[in-house]
């Protein structure tokens, strides 16, 4: 059978519904964020019960998929120009930076009899999307340009943290765009309802109610799978971790050296020095599932005895002399998802199945 990834949709559920009750009591509402599982329905529908106050995904297919659930949809990532008809058509908002692209959502919306709701990113240093925000002049400019356009309305600004150059959010760099909303607003005369801060990386000044007034929206992700905030790596008070985690196949069970024989290369085939320690003879399981399938670096056995030794595109290699389990080929080993980036590279496998559980795994 295939390796399986199974969401434990009560968990989800829980950690969205915390998120929510401590966002709502600073009036700021939440965004929900399906690309991490790749547009899956159920997650999708598991946020809205949670009760998120939007959905958004980065990429256009993921909201297709979710098209017929009963709120606001936001793309996250800006649009190609290739592409906005369809953006039009599937999200209700999208995020910003370039007026080339704005123009042309302006045209599509035209096109299509609707308007489209444009938040205009800024960037206050993680060197990612968004207009520079030391460019007031720029900024304005842009703002103008949007304002005369029909089809879209401007309906906020945000920014986004860490996930680039690893800039952790803080009540200084969110002032930047709080103070510029307010700015807008003034020499505008418009309305700006939306002011956006992204990521889990937030979430540290959400518990410490350290998010300035005038931010109103935040863009969650990871954090709901994990349990853990991104700008420290901690556990979150109250969240509950391992939402999603994997099994897949022993395909081979042998006792082996653990230390390779014969002349070592520099590196082995994906480029990673090879450094191998003399453990002795080791009873390992080879699974049916690798590099090509999943990033490895996030994978703990549930089975803590049980440790990954690393893997080549197709195979999992794992240590289980300690444990109890008397194992054989064709039986299953569950294994944690610890990082964001096994999560996302293991729900957009082909090769892997998604199940998903209404019940505490």
């Amino acid at each position: 059978m295939k390796p399986t990834l199974q969401m434990d949709l009560n968990k989800i559920r829980n950690n969205t519904r915390e998120l929510v009750r401590k966002a709502k009591e600073q009036n700021i509402t939440v965004t929900g964020i399906t690309k991490g599982v790749c547009g899956n329905m159920d997650v999708a529908q598991t946020l809205i019960e949670a009760g998120v106050d939007y959905l958004a995904d980065s990429r256009i297919e993921n909201l297709i998929n979710i098209h017929s659930l009963p709120v606001e949809k936001m793309l996250l990532r800006s649009p190609k120009l290739s592409e906005v008809q369809e953006v039009v058509q599937y999200a209700d908002y999208s995020l910003n930076s370039e007026i080339t692209v704005i123009k042309a959502l302006s045209a599509a919306a035209i096109s299509q009899g609707k308007t489209h709701k444009v938040i205009l990113m800024m960037d206050v240093g993680d060197l990612r999307e968004g207009l520079w925000f030391e460019e007031t002049e720029k900024i304005y400019a842009v703002v103008k340009q949007i304002l005369q356009l029909n089809g879209v309305y401007l309906a906020g600004i945000g920014t986004n943290l860490t996930c680039f150059g690893g800039v952790i959010p803080t009540e200084e760099n969110y002032g930047i765009i709080t103070k510029m909303a307010e700015k807008l607003r003034t020499d505008f005369s418009i309305e700006l309802p939306i002011v956006s801060g992204g990521n889990s990386s937030c979430l540290h000044l959400l518990y410490e109610r350290a998010i300035p007034r005038g931010l109103n929206n935040v863009r969650i992700n990871q954090a709901i799978f994990l349990g853990t905030e991104l700008a420290y790596g901690k556990r979150i008070d109250g969240w509950e971790a391992h939402a999603i985690r994997l099994q897949a196949e022993i395909i081979e069970l042998q006792e082996k050296p653990s230390l390779p024989q014969g002349e070592i290369a520099y590196m082995n085939a994906f480029g990673k020095p090879i450094s191998p320690i003399d453990k002795g003879i080791r009873k390992r399981a080879i699974l049916a599932i690798g590099r090509q399938d999943i990033d490895i670096s996030g994978l703990v056995a549930i089975d803590k005895t049980i440790t990954v030794e690393g893997a080549s595109s197709d195979h999992l290699i794992v240590d289980v002399t300690d444990s109890g389990e008397h194992f054989a080929v064709g039986d299953m080993i569950t294994f944690h998802l610890n990082t964001y980036a096994s999560v996302l590279s293991g729900m957009a496998s082909n090769y892997i199945d998604q199940v998903v559980f209404h019940e505490v795994l």
